[in-house]
């Protein structure tokens, strides 16, 4: 059957399959035609470029004769026994070495078409002589583009042997590691990052066996100036024609930048938890650290002078002062104090701070201070500020067990990189030094070289956070078995009037009892204490009472409006835990002030925050857990004297 086709005049008339045969052999393009992998026909174009003399040499033979399989051409090698249409190709070209008969090569390049006749699977193929001109211009052609590309690549790319020996880098891998081409041809990869090749081994044997095309690894890489570069390894196998392994392509993708900011999530996210436990932990030792103080007042005044367990129960205060100092140290991890910061002369901190070193630091180390002349003031919190020199004295102290020297010297300095007038709080120490490795780690929280026991890591922790809060820098110098040296610059603030700093208590102030006050006879009061927790609850209590104030104690908030409730008496103050199980003391003061708006409001806090917002009425006071007896009883006599604004 034929097919029809119009002719000019508009009759039609039908194309013989012997009209398609010759158009076949006519056609100056060498042509194929494929049956599961035999030669059905081939053009006298073909038989001229296979090289033999008539079609019939190759009608008939299978093309594994003439070609080397090729993994990309499945059309040319594949043609399904189905009759239906096969998919679509997705490679119809490619290059192909011809074998010829007389044992010559020629290199061809080859398009071909699918097709179904009736219910045969056929394909077409257009073959073309690829000559050694157009070989070797493509070849040019292929080396330029590749030199463009891995020259100007933004990733580090080298090309390696099987073994792992550099055979050629781009200039951004030099850039990476610090070395030029010439240093790297010749390199094994594993001089590069020694000592960790184990799971490369493993997937370079994979990669041999054909169980990969590739693989990626996180790699940290040893610079030419000694450094570490983290990088994203990605290696690639090439094979050759026969598709037996060839070489390697490896492609490294600089992630310092990204690893040490995950390394800073990481620790962000680590201080943040810490920081949750931590104030956690400093809230339920305020507590108790509020009945440890206020029953040790209540003894030294029940104990007579000469009486020889005051002595011990002044010890007993003491030890609870050190508990209260750390559970600062804590919340200042937690970032739970709000610094108060205002103009402060530093000279006149250490000197107000110098009684207690001595105390502190032992009679076997000498202390020497240096003050500087003409020193600026510094925009700091004062508690912030004696913490900072009281930590440094103390890690100081606990370098030299065995006697020493701390200095600590103040003077005007600059801050580094902007000039910027500063001033410098130096201790320095002539103790066992510090390596290295202890540096480096230095100021990471909860990191101590001490004993278990005998430090918790905590302290210098909390002066970097101070002094980086304050805008200033530390610098340390030391060396293992040459003393060390701390120096904290704070920016120097505007000049102001000094406000003259309390001297803190010496050795033998430390001892002297605390004494709690009475209450104004004429100005008794009657006091509403709330607090969930037992312990300090009954202290103040007890300490309130011992004042000669008439209390009414509650648990909670809604404890305290069932006693108000029922009680006829007048509530001069209400005394209250900020934080509470179901009812908080900001919410008790707004509900009891919706009947009493004068009434006075004393808050009590494990923290330095002041309340996000006042009830109706007067202002609210604030008192900060662990307090003394004298401290709570003063602050009493503030807020009950106060007509007006309260300092917090």
């Amino acid at each position: 059957m034929g097919v029809a086709t119009q002719t000019a005049a508009g009759s039609f008339m039908p194309v013989e399959p012997e009209m398609v045969l010759a158009a076949f052999e006519a056609t100056a393009e060498s042509l194929l035609l494929i049956e599961h992998d035999h030669i059905l026909l081939a053009n006298p174009a073909c038989v001229k470029l296979f090289g033999c003399e008539e079609p019939a040499a190759l009608v008939g033979q299978t093309l594994d004769r003439f070609f080397s399989p090729n993994r990309f051409c499945r059309d040319l090698f594949q043609t399904t026994q189905s009759g239906s249409q096969s998919s679509q190709c997705e490679h119809p070209s490619g290059e192909f070495d011809l074998r010829r008969p007389d044992g010559g090569e020629v290199r061809v390049l080859t398009r071909c078409t699918r097709f179904v006749s009736g219910n045969r699977t056929l394909v077409l193929a257009a073959l073309r002589e690829v000559r050694r001109a157009d070989v070797a211009r493509m070849m040019r052609d292929d080396e330029l583009r590749f030199r463009t590309i891995l020259e100007g690549a933004a990733v580090g790319i080298a090309t390696c042997t099987l073994d792992g020996r550099i055979i050629e880098t781009n200039p951004a891998l030099s850039k990476m590691l610090g070395y030029s081409a010439q240093e790297l041809t010749g390199m094994n990869a594993r001089e590069l990052h020694p000592g960790d090749f184990q799971q490369d081994e493993v997937f370079l044997r994979q990669l041999m066996q054909g169980e990969r095309d590739s693989f990626e690894l996180e790699k940290c890489y040893s610079r030419k100036d000694g450094s570490n570069l983290w990088g994203h390894l990605r290696v690639s196998l090439v094979r050759d024609s026969s598709g037996a392994p060839a070489f390697l392509v490896a492609m490294v993708e600089d992630t310092t930048a990204r690893k040490r900011a995950e390394e800073q999530l990481r620790q962000a996210e680590k201080m943040e938890v810490i920081g949750r436990l931590a104030g956690g932990i400093a809230h339920d030792f305020n507590n108790l650290l509020t009945g440890i103080l206020l029953y040790c007042d209540l003894l030294v005044h029940e104990l007579d002078p000469g009486n020889r367990l005051r002595q011990h129960v002044v010890e007993i205060r003491m030890a609870g002062e050190q508990g209260a100092a750390l559970t600062q140290q804590l919340l200042a991890l937690a970032r739970k104090d709000v610094p108060q910061p205002r103009p402060i002369l530093l000279n006149d901190v250490v000197a107000s701070t110098e009684n207690l070193l001595r105390r502190l630091i032992g009679e076997h180390i000498e202390l020497v201070t240096i003050p500087g002349p003409n020193l600026r003031p510094v925009l700091a919190d004062l508690t912030e500020l004696r913490q900072v020199i009281l930590n440094l004295a103390l890690n100081a102290r606990d370098a030299m067990p065995h006697g020493g020297r701390i200095t600590v010297r103040t003077r005007s300095k600059t801050l580094p990189g902007n000039a910027q007038p500063a001033v410098s709080l130096a201790v320095e120490d002539t103790g066992c030094g510090m390596d290295a490795p202890t540096r480096a780690r230095l100021f990471e929280p909860f990191f101590t070289t001490k004993q278990p026991g005998h430090g918790t890591g905590l302290g210098l922790a909390t002066v970097q956070r101070i002094v980086s809060e304050a805008g200033g820098v530390i610098a340390v110098e030391s060396e293992a078995g040459r003393g060390t040296q701390i120096e904290v610059l704070l920016p120097a603030a505007p000049a102001a009037p000094p406000t003259a700093l309390p001297t803190m208590p010496s050795s033998a102030e430390a001892d002297a009892p605390v004494a709690i006050p009475h209450a104004i006879p004429h100005k008794e009061a009657t006091i509403l204490l709330v607090d969930d927790d037992a312990i300090a609850r009954k202290s103040m209590h007890r300490v309130l009472r011992y004042a000669g104030y008439r209390v009414l104690a509650a648990p909670s908030g809604k404890r305290a409006l069932a006693i108000l409730a029922g009680h006829s008496a007048q509530v001069d103050l209400l005394i209250a835990d900020g934080t509470m199980p179901g009812m908080g003391g900001l919410e008790l003061a707004e509900k009891l002030r919706r009947q009493r708006p004068d009434l006075k409001v004393l808050l009590i806090s494990g923290y330095q925050d002041a309340p996000v917002k006042n009830p109706p009425g007067a202002p609210v006071a604030l008192i900060r857990k662990p307090f003394a007896g004298a401290v709570l009883i003063e602050r009493i006599r503030e807020v009950l004297n106060s007509q007006g604004e309260l300092q917090c």
